[in-house]
């Protein structure tokens, strides 16, 4: 039985859609489920059994081998640095991280400029290789409302559509990174049914390709 960790969240439904194009097709799939089997799974030629976690436990688990390989967003791994397998990025789903204020540029100010975000050690690396010296605050929740509420001067986080932006009168100054949701193996398990986990990437990078 090889165990598969699916986000919950934004990253679900991507996720779903990349493996039904690669022949895992999981229709029967309850979303409300921590645990599901499924049997008679022509692909992997193996029982599946499928977790529901969060994107920010998922590289937990996969790192420990709870879970033999996963989907996780690209934006987690970065922060959280595992100690996992990573060979493919995922084409739908995309988004990216960005530098958000509430003017179109860096607002000036003689002191160092302070940073609202949930991926404090990412946010960090990103902006000190851009040579701004950025005092990080990490949240949690409502990015957004760091630099609205003089919490912070800028905020660092994920902008899909940028409805949320638009709506707060924010500005997207810069692109910092794209992510994407992301295909990680645990390093054991990818030695342990690699002939099988193989089939799996195979046909994962043909749909992606084909989707192009």
């Amino acid at each position: 039985m090889i165990t598969f960790g699916l986000p919950k969240g934004r990253n679900l439904g991507p996720a779903r859609d990349a493996l039904a194009a690669a022949g895992v097709g999981l229709a029967d799939l309850d979303a409300s489920r921590l645990r599901q089997r499924f049997s008679g799974e022509e692909l992997l030629g193996v029982e599946l059994e499928v977790l529901l976690l969060k994107d920010w436990d998922l590289p937990l688990y996969v790192e420990h081998g709870i879970v033999d390989c996963a989907i996780v967003g690209s934006d987690v791994l970065e922060e959280t640095q595992p100690d996992v397998f990573q060979p493919l990025r995922l084409r739908d789903g995309r988004s990216r991280l960005s530098l958000i204020a509430e003017t179109p540029q860096l607002p000036r100010r003689s002191g160092q400029l302070r940073a609202a975000t949930r991926y404090p050690a990412w946010a960090a690396r990103l902006l000190a290789a851009r040579n701004l010296h950025v005092e990080v605050l990490h949240l949690t929740s409502s990015i957004e409302l760091g630099p609205l509420l003089d919490l912070t001067d800028v905020a660092v986080d994920i902008v899909q559509t940028g409805t949320t932006l638009r709506t707060h009168d924010l500005h997207e100054v810069e692109i910092l990174a794209q992510v994407a949701p992301t295909f990680v193996v645990n390093r054991a398990s990818f030695h342990a049914y690699r002939r099988r986990l193989s089939r799996l990437l195979g046909a994962l990078e043909e749909a992606e390709a084909a989707g192009d």
